[in-house]
């Protein structure tokens, strides 16, 4: 490789242009961000033009939304000889630059987390993740050869690695869900192992003297293949489907994988011979040792807010929410389709959901059947563009807002179009704008109520970090 080809590969890629616009880390950043400065998420947080191209969809036939969908996403890649020129330390920078206050009375970082936007919006608090997804180009893509992917990133990922060493690699592909998006790219999720300069000095310099911190860790995990020392490849991801369902198949693989005209019953998954943190959602423990002997230096209380799941804090939220504004409506959230500015101006209550699939279904009726029935109930949809093994379709959706004893309904979803109501990403603050004003808070929250919460509903606990 000449000296040219190495420069151009070390060349510096903004870190608005390394890291997915589309990802729930980035999505619930900006979220937090705005909600902070009581901004609502019309648009996602982004520019009119990115809204616009949403609502076109809604113009065009599904045949040809859904290739529309895919070059949307596959625009905001990273070329792979430019891996090299990605800086985590200048993604950290570019995310402490969302939160300009000070003074920040606490203060979260680890895990994504869709409720927790709500809490650091009622709490004050700025949020930095552990993980970002790196959209990597690659026109050659194929959702059912997650084996060639695997060999894609070992070759690619090198440089990558090597400009940052305090990150680990953890290269994503899912057939299933994200079946539209990876068709011309790959996601390269990328995990701080350790606090990154501009984190160090946001925690040191912007919060209110002895301001705690909370470490959010979400223990879902996933089977893996080690590539290389800090480099695993996930086949499938947390969603409609289980590990078995990728790595081995099962009778609902080959039903999908039939119905979107593939000659495979199952993507050709190589083989996984360790469990590691789920790409997207679970927490790299490595980071927990390094944020404990920053705090302890800085004479900073440390408190740790373990999830066994995703969905696990969205009953604690919801409650929490509901008894503070006296609500008696319920917002039900999807994926990036979340907004706790809006959800605050109604006087709602929000139960966050991963995704419109049957899990996701079910922890919305487990807290539904163990709380008092609301009034009114809207649920939201994330649309991801196929009817992807494992999705509860709009019947269920409809039968759990039928649950209200007033008014239950689908928001900002066409029906007919779902899963591929681009559109909805587009209408649906627009919407909760239109809906009247509800009660507002009568008092703040504080992590002693979080924790008190907590401890009602299972899979979730805030304690101080104290080894145990």
């Amino acid at each position: 490789m000449d000296d040219a080809v190495r420069a151009g590969q070390r060349a510096q890629v903004a870190p608005e242009r390394a890291v997915a616009a589309f990802d729930s880390a980035s999505a619930f950043l900006r979220a937090t961000a705005r909600a902070l400065r009581g901004e609502d998420f019309v648009r996602l947080g982004q520019g009119r033009l990115a809204g616009a191209g949403a609502r076109l969809t809604a113009l065009l036939p599904e045949r040809v939304s859904r290739p529309v969908y895919t070059a949307s996403g596959a625009s905001e890649g990273v070329p792979a000889d430019r891996l090299g020129g990605v800086d985590t330390e200048a993604i950290a920078e570019w995310a402490v630059r969302h939160y300009p206050g000070t003074g920040y009375p606490v203060a979260f970082l680890g895990s994504s987390n869709g409720a927790l936007t709500h809490l650091c919006a009622a709490l004050g608090a700025p949020w930095l993740p552990q993980t970002t997804l790196v959209p990597v180009r690659w026109r050659d893509n194929d959702p059912d050869r997650p084996d060639r992917a695997r060999e894609f990133g070992a070759r690619v990922a090198p440089p990558l690695l090597e400009r940052n060493p305090d990150v680990a690699l953890h290269h994503m592909h899912d057939a299933n869900q994200d079946r539209l998006m990876i068709a011309r790219m790959a996601y390269f999720r990328l995990k701080w192992l350790r606090l990154p300069l501009a984190y160090r000095r946001f925690l040191t310099e912007r919060l209110a003297p002895g301001a705690p911190i909370v470490l959010v860790e979400d223990g879902s995990a996933w089977p893996v293949g080690r590539v290389a020392e800090r480099h695993v490849f996930q086949t499938g991801a947390r969603g409609g489907l289980g590990p078995e369902d990728y790595l081995h198949g099962s009778s609902r693989m080959a039903r999908f994988q039939q119905e979107q005209g593939s000659s495979r019953p199952a993507p050709v998954a190589p083989p996984a011979d360790e469990w590691a943190a789920e790409a997207e959602w679970g927490f790299a423990p490595e980071l927990r040792d390094d944020l404990a002997s920053f705090a302890a230096r800085h004479a900073r209380p440390l408190y740790r807010l373990r999830l066994d799941e995703p969905e696990a804090l969205s009953p604690v939220v919801a409650e929490l929410e509901r008894r503070r504004r006296g609500t008696d409506r319920l917002l039900v959230e999807s994926f990036i389709m979340l907004d706790p500015v809006q959800a605050g101006r109604t006087g709602s209550a929000p139960f966050w959901t991963v995704f419109a699939v049957e899990h996701s279904a079910a922890a919305l009726e487990r807290y539904l059947d163990a709380t008092e029935p609301y009034r009114d109930i809207d649920v939201l949809l994330f649309n991801h563009g196929v009817r992807s093994a494992g999705m509860a379709g709009v019947d269920r959706w409809s039968a759990l807002a039928r649950r209200a004893r007033h008014r239950g309904r689908l928001l900002a979803v066409d029906p007919d179009r779902f899963p591929a109501d681009f559109a909805s990403l587009a209408r649906f603050v627009p919407l909760l704008r239109r809906e009247p004003a509800g009660r507002q808070p009568h008092a703040g929250i504080t992590l002693t109520d979080i924790a008190d919460e907590a401890a009602r509903w299972p899979g979730v606990r805030l304690t101080p970090n104290d080894g145990r």
